[in-house]
């Protein structure tokens, strides 16, 4: 168990973010109300005490989606306190923990609607994955608060996992369906420092994918199982929220189509050991908050290998897999990876979960290695993708992000269209975007080899005094709307320190003034080194190169061949048919035309948006010509990425024609 003395020797976040861009607080505080305030009405809440109604359906998920929000909220309450918001949190928590068995199993789902199904089907029910966020949340819990009893209660769950899986005589050789637990894992070991939890999830990685043949894989021996014990159910026995539940797994009914899809062992990235992957394959957050554990085993067991196949799998999602605003995983069929430059615009899936765990990975992998490709990734996905999955007020959210939205082609594709949920079955977003929204400050500052590593320009305070860097700094910046950041050092042990400052691979312009004078650095993979005793009230002004410029993409990707995407700064644009006009496609960009800046709103939101001169297709009821289509000038204009579907469900398109 966790004593009270842990929590000072404890290693806490390195940087408090003091006041951050507006745009990022309001996402973070209006999604985590609006996604409590719909926990509540959709019964989540009720369920852990079996309160909810027929009609508010018990589904394996609602742990996570709690735990997530709860961290967050930890995540918060460790920055600034908040009594109302703990209370509210810590009455979750002892609902969730008043279902925890004697022998430790905690899962409230099964304890109450199917206890003798306990572990029988990791590939689908997503246990150990509910484990994992609850291990999360109570460890955060503890880090706010001090109170044991969260994590006093998960211990002994991990506990039971470990007494039931592992390569000891009478235990299951099993692992998990949707990888999670293994994060968590490796956090408890460098929370607590106790071995068991490191032990485990090396377990968890190591066991995946050793069977020999078809046949001997775990997930396959499971299967037969459950097609077996299937037979003698009879479904319609069964109360309507589990039977409609079931029908989605084939397990229970091999006949559901959808079961052939799930069938490849890649989809659970299972299909060989993790160390010998080479692409990243299957559900895309499965993957890569696996990877994202890899890197955390790769650092901890100074394990080369895993090193190595870890740099392998991010350059192919990187270079071959990922879409220009960092969304992975491009088929919205089983919401997966599919093949290298396989990245279709309007019927990509791109899962803001799957972002998230792409941020995951480059934060593991950076902890190893100086690369500012990683703080790039983080960036991109931050200002682009992530923002724009939440509404401009925080209420609604987009699970999966298009690059181009043509609303009646959804509708008929039966896909979620161009307006955000307030509210999905599986909420995994939202509460996913609060927990990391309130944990930036692990993401704005780094440490390699003693220096302190500036990764990312975004207003906060960071405190190193303790460390070996002896450090206090100050940051304001006026990101992602104009280039310009100030970093103020506020105390310092007078001593030699190196600091990095990122280059942003979009800018070749970079400029660094310390104390008014312009200084020459040293460019070491991605960021300007500068090594001096820094002095209290040393100044340092970076300024970026904001011009808008054109992106292409590489040509093996169909979808964008002679097309191309515009940037400002770190921030992605994109056409709206509320400002251009039905049938963006008709649309063609000239590059050599200039593009000019304006400052606007929409809604409540100050936005800079960037018109140019361009073309556009005369209409015309032929529906086949011989000749080449008339063109006709016209101007175009375009407004952030995140912006866009605020002002209605309209057309939406990132790349554009291009003359």
């Amino acid at each position: 168990m966790i004593s009270q003395s842990l929590v000072a020797s404890a290693d806490t976040a390195s940087a408090k973010i003091a006041v951050v861009d507006a745009r990022v607080a309001i996402f973070s505080s209006a999604a985590a109300q609006s996604a409590l305030k719909t926990f509540e009405e959709s019964g989540r809440i009720r369920a852990l005490t079996g309160d909810n109604t027929e009609n508010e359906k018990p589904h394996i998920f609602y742990e996570s989606d709690l735990a997530k929000l709860v961290e967050g909220a930890f995540f918060s309450i460790q920055q600034e306190k908040d009594n109302k918001l703990e209370k509210i949190c810590d009455s979750i928590i002892d609902k969730i923990i008043a279902n925890q068995e004697k022998d430790g199993y905690l899962n409230y789902y099964f304890t109450r609607h199917e206890p003798e199904n306990k572990f029988t089907n990791l590939r689908d029910r997503h246990e150990l994955y509910c484990a994992g966020h609850l291990l999360e949340s109570a460890i955060e819990h503890h880090k706010a608060t001090g109170n044991s009893k969260f994590f006093n209660a998960m211990e002994k769950y991990v506990d039971h996992i470990i007494s039931k899986f592992g390569r000891e005589e009478g235990k299951m050789r099993g692992y998990p369906g949707h990888q999670e637990i293994e994060l968590a894992l490796v956090k408890a070991y460098e929370y607590t420092n106790k071995q068991k939890f490191l032990d485990l999830a090396n377990y968890f990685i190591d066991e995946r994918g050793t069977h020999t043949s078809h046949e001997d894989h775990y997930y396959v021996k499971e299967l037969a199982k459950l097609q077996e014990k299937a037979k003698k159910i009879d479904l319609s026995s069964l109360p309507s929220a589990i039977r409609d539940f079931a029908q989605f797994h084939p397990e229970i009914d091999p006949t559901v189509g959808l079961s052939k899809t799930f069938r490849d062992m890649h989809y659970w990235q299972s299909h060989q050991r993790p160390v010998d992957q080479v692409t990243a394959e299957g559900h895309s957050v499965r993957a890569l908050y696996m990877f994202t554990a890899m890197a955390d085993l790769a650092r901890i067991n100074n394990d080369d290998a895993m090193l190595k196949t870890c740099r392998t799998l991010w350059r192919n999602i990187v270079d071959k897999r990922m879409y220009v605003h960092s969304g992975v995983g491009s088929s919205h069929i089983g919401e997966r990876f599919t093949f290298d430059y396989d990245l279709p615009n309007d019927m990509a899936y791109a899962e803001t979960c799957a972002t998230i765990a792409l941020i995951y990975f480059a934060n593991r992998m950076a902890k190893m290695e100086l690369n500012s490709e990683y703080a790039d990734i983080i960036e991109n996905s931050l200002y682009n993708l992530l923002l724009a999955s939440t509404s401009l007020d925080g209420k609604a959210f987009f699970y999966d992000n298009y690059l181009e939205c043509d609303p009646g082609y959804l509708h008929s594709q039966q896909r979620r269209h161009g307006t955000r949920d307030k509210f999905h079955l599986c909420s995994c977003c939202p509460p996913n975007i609060t927990r990391f929204i309130a944990s930036m400050d692990m993401y704005i500052y780094n440490s390699f080899e003693d220096s302190l590593v500036v990764d990312q320009y975004i207003s906060s305070d960071a405190d190193f005094m303790n460390k070996t860097q002896g450090i206090k700094i100050n940051q304001i910046s006026d990101f992602p709307y104009k280039g310009y950041s100030k970093i103020e050092v506020i105390d310092s042990q007078n001593k030699e320190t190196t600091i990095y400052f990122r280059i942003p691979s979009w800018d070749k312009k970079m400029l660094i003034n310390i104390n008014d004078s312009k200084i020459d650095y040293e460019i070491v993979n991605g960021y300007a080194r500068i090594n001096k005793n820094w002095q209290k009230g040393d100044v340092i002004n970076l300024s970026f190169d904001f011009s808008p410029r054109y992106v292409r993409s590489n040509p093996n990707v169909r979808y964008n061949v002679r097309r191309a995407c515009v940037f400002r700064g770190p921030v992605l644009y994109c056409l709206e048919e509320k400002d251009n006009g039905k049938y963006l496609n008709k649309l063609i960009l000239n590059s050599n035309n200039n593009i000019d800046e304006k400052d606007e709103k929409i809604n409540s939101e100050n936005i800079i948006s960037l018109t140019t001169k361009g073309f556009k297709f005369k209409d015309t009821d032929d529906l086949y010509l011989q000749d080449k289509p008339d063109m006709i000038e016209t101007s175009l204009k375009f407004i952030p990425y995140y912006c866009w579907s605020n002002r209605g469900e309209n057309e939406m398109l990132v790349w554009v024609n291009e003359n």
